[in-house]
This record gives C-alpha cells, structure tokens and sequence, in this order.
C-alpha cells in the first residue's frame, strides 16, 4: 500500500488530531480510522461517471505515534471497482495541502 506516514507525533498532539479529525472526516467504524472523501472537481473521469460508487475517499489511519494518510482512492459503496485505484497527481497534490495544513493549523510538532 502506498502511504504518507507523519510519525514520532506526541501524546498531546494526537489527542487535538483525533478530535479534528473526528470533526472535519468521516469516522470509520473501526477506531482511528478516518475517510477524507474526495472534491467532485478532481475526481478522474471514472470516478465522476461512477458517483453510484461513491462517494469516493481516502483514508487517514490514526496509530499510536504516528498518522498514515493511504494513497489508495476508494469507493464507499464498492469493493471491486475499476474506479478505486491510487490517487492522481491531482489528487496527491490535494492530500499532502491537507497533510501539511494539519501540521499548520494543529501546530504538530514533527
């Protein structure tokens, strides 16, 4: 799996990010676990043709220390689908702004 892994993050740094993340993600159902769902506009062609699938999301795995950011674009209602596959470079572009503003905005110390 392809990832962006923040790591050797502080106790107290952990607990603002889950609650931010709790606040600005979708809670998965499985602890630590967050969806960031994807903008319409950089959605490739299949996906957009595939919003039955949708809608379609990352995830952002919350783990003792550290924050995995997973590169693997999914969709909620679809396991098997040629729409889920690894971010664009679009879609990379938008997920390290929201990695590098959650360092920004949190005052992650890193």
């Amino acid at each position: 799996m392809r990832s962006l892994v923040f790591d050797e993050l502080m106790a107290k740094d952990l607990e603002r990010l889950a609650q931010h993340l709790g606040e600005v993600c979708e809670p998965s159902r499985m602890e630590g676990v967050y969806w960031l769902h994807l903008p319409a506009d950089l959605l490739t062609p299949e996906q957009a043709e595939h919003a039955a699938c949708g809608p379609h999301r990352v995830a952002l795995v919350l783990e003792e220390g550290s924050l995995r950011l997973e590169l693997l674009v999914r969709a909620q209602n679809s396991l098997r689908c040629a729409c889920t596959g690894y971010a664009t470079p679009a879609q990379r572009q938008f997920l390290l702004g929201f990695m590098d503003r959650l360092v920004t905005d949190l005052g992650l110390s890193t």
